[in-house]
C-alpha cells in the first residue's frame, strides 16, 4: 500500500477532477495548449470562474502552464490522463 503522502496526493487528484467543469477542462486541454481566454469562451464561463478551477486542477500538478502578456497558456501535465479517465469508467 503506498504510504500516506502519496494516499493523500492520489486522492487530491480524485478530488480535483470530481468537478464537471473541472472534467470538462480537461477534455479541452486533451489535444494541446489553450489560452485562458479560450477556455472562457468553450465554457460560456467568467474569467475569474475558471481562474478558480484552472487553480485546482494546477494545485492537484494536473497541469503545465506559462504566461504570454497578460494570458496564461495551459496544457496537461500528462495528456493520457483523459485515456486513462476513459479505461476507468469503461471498466466499472
Amino acid at each position: 500500500m503506498p504510504n500516506e503522502h502519496e494516499i493523500q496526493k492520489q486522492s487530491d487528484i480524485i478530488k480535483s477532477m470530481g468537478d464537471p467543469t473541472r472534467l470538462k477542462i480537461i477534455y479541452l486541454l486533451q489535444h494541446g495548449e489553450l489560452c485562458v481566454c479560450e477556455i472562457m469562451e468553450a465554457l460560456n464561463k467568467p474569467q475569474p470562474t475558471v481562474s478558480h478551477h484552472m487553480n485546482i486542477l494546477k494545485n492537484a500538478g494536473l497541469l503545465k502552464w506559462r504566461k504570454q502578456g497578460v494570458w496564461t497558456y495551459y496544457k496537461l501535465f500528462n495528456p493520457k490522463i483523459v485515456d486513462n479517465l476513459k479505461d476507468l469508467i469503461i471498466h466499472l
